[in-house]
């Protein structure tokens, strides 16, 4: 079972996206041990800034991407062009610019250096 600290993590990392790029449901999926589908739902409901950013393996927005508000994906593609990332006139993202799975765990690393979470060592009594 995925723990709100993972969760929290898929969060920082997608807020923490450079720009120009963009990552898979199945990238942040490996990144925490879980299935894509669990990401996509997170992604829907658990505000998450920039979660466009999050495409299928393809590069492409998923059929089932919906914004909180019920709104469909449509606008995904303007947004990601915004962003730097160039987009295809059928709507797929450069390959090039995405963040594999190995890129999201420096990434990570990267968070957590600059905001360690105190561990049960950091207290003394």
């Amino acid at each position: 079972m995925t723990t709100e600290r993972e969760w929290e993590l898929v969060r920082r990392v997608v807020e923490a996206l450079p720009e120009g790029t963009w990552t898979s449901y199945g990238d942040l999926a490996e990144l925490i041990g879980t299935g894509p589908r669990q990401v996509g739902a997170y992604m829907r409901d658990g505000d998450v800034g920039r979660a466009y950013r999050v495409l299928t393996a393809g590069g492409t927005v998923s059929e089932g991407f919906r914004w909180s508000d019920g709104r469909t994906g449509k606008d995904v593609p303007d947004l990601l062009r915004e962003d730097g990332v160039k987009v295809n006139a059928r709507g797929r993202a450069d390959r090039s610019q995405r963040m594999s799975v190995y890129d999201l765990k420096l990434l990570a690393a990267e968070l957590e250096a600059d905001d360690p979470s105190p561990s049960d060592d950091d207290f003394s009594i």
